[in-house]
């Protein structure tokens, strides 16, 4: 027999939550045209950076009905990935990276969870759904706020007032009606400013909105290619993503609860990899190595210069064998990055490895990399041809 809205949501909660899952809210399925004109502005802004894809039919995120013809109800669910308080700063010349992503993947964890709810959904109302986790066009966050399991804080982040910020968002669309939860939830960041003010690079350019053009994660996950000088050394000793705005927050200081280790096969050995270590990798022994965890997102080659940057910007001087052979690298980016970084370095010996690359290189952009690098190892700012 079909269940009633109520029954439905009450039986779905309970198999959301016996499946690992923290929170469920329900929304009614319509078009959020606040958050469309919003993703409008802000790609209009060209704050997306090269995120290319995010342009590509912007009118379908904000409709669920666009995805899945009929939809009645957008079913969010939530997972804490809090690994707990960081035991203390990286070793020396070992890169940082975001918390989520030190275990496996959680597209491949959440997308099986999500997988099995959604077939059992489809089999008790005998009505269509579609699961996803991340990999839709669709205004995730938003959902969330309209299904009132939080707001849309000032680092862009979807906070939740029992758990933080330090959560995952899925959805099932479904052609059934399910009760909906009220909403949207209240903002409840106030007059705080901590995640603007923390900001390593000022990536929060207003209350809410993120420049992907300024900001770690970006430059350190989706972006492909060289970094621009310009943005390597905010990137500090961050490796893959950036917490800055969320460990700085109110809500997960006191609210924040660490998740079974378990959950998501943490693997404490990926807080802080060792940046050279990295470096050294070649593209099997990488792929041995983090296959089903979120750090494929920046590919082996990603990965490489990324830990090129966090050698350049640590400037420790046991950093330069690995630096000095990344010269010699077949990929023309490894080279660029290693040459900058030898130049954050500095002194006799970065200064003669990069000589040494110069007379050998054949790459007009990689060789003005070496040029810069150079002055920069010998205390000449390249920008002004001046002793620094």
């Amino acid at each position: 027999m079909t269940m009633n809205p109520v029954d439905l949501r009450r039986a779905l909660r309970l198999r959301a939550m016996n499946a690992g899952f923290d929170r469920l809210g329900v929304a009614r399925a319509e078009r959020l045209d606040r958050d469309a004109s919003a993703l409008d502005a802000w790609l209009a802004a060209g704050r997306h950076g090269s995120m290319a894809w995010l342009q590509r039919n912007p009118g379908r995120r904000a409709d669920p009905r666009k995805l899945l013809p009929g939809c009645e109800s957008v079913v969010v669910l939530l997972s804490n990935y809090d690994p707990g308080p960081e035991a203390g700063p990286p070793p020396p010349g070992h890169g940082r990276v975001a918390r989520y992503a030190r275990g496996r993947d959680y597209h491949k964890v959440l997308g099986r969870a999500l997988k099995h709810l959604a077939s059992w959904l489809e089999q008790a109302t005998g009505e269509t759904t579609r699961a996803f986790v991340d990999t839709a066009p669709l205004l995730e966050r938003a959902w969330a706020e309209r299904a009132g399991l939080g707001w849309i804080g000032k680092n862009a982040n979807l906070i939740t007032q029992d758990l933080g910020s330090w959560v995952l968002i899925g959805e099932i669309l479904t052609a059934a009606t399910i009760e909906a939860d009220p909403g949207p939830h209240a903002d409840r960041c106030g007059s705080c400013s901590a995640c603007l003010d923390a900001c390593p690079t000022g990536a929060i350019v207003e209350p809410g909105v993120v420049d992907s053009r300024l900001c770690i994660s970006y430059w350190t996950i989706e972006h492909r290619g060289a970094i621009p000088p310009t943005a390597r050394a905010g990137n500090g000793s961050w490796i893959f993503g950036c917490d800055v705005c969320q460990e700085v927050c109110p809500w997960n200081r006191t609210f924040a609860r660490p998740v079974d280790p378990e959950r998501f096969s943490r693997r404490d050995e990926l807080a802080a990899p060792a940046a050279a270590g990295i470096l050294e990798l070649d593209e099997r022994a990488f792929r041995a190595r983090y296959s089903g965890t979120s750090l494929m997102r920046a590919r082996w080659d990603g990965m490489r210069r990324n830990a090129c940057i966090v050698l350049g910007n640590l400037r420790r001087d046991e950093a330069m064998p690995s630096l000095s052979r990344a010269l010699g690298d077949d990929d023309a980016m490894i080279r660029r990055h290693a040459a900058w970084a030898l130049g954050r370095i500095g002194g006799a010996r970065a200064a003669g490895a990069l000589s040494a690359a110069a007379a050998k290189e054949r790459s007009p952009d990689v060789a003005a990399e070496i040029d810069r690098a150079t002055k920069a190892a010998a205390g000449v700012d390249p920008d002004r041809d001046e002793v620094s």
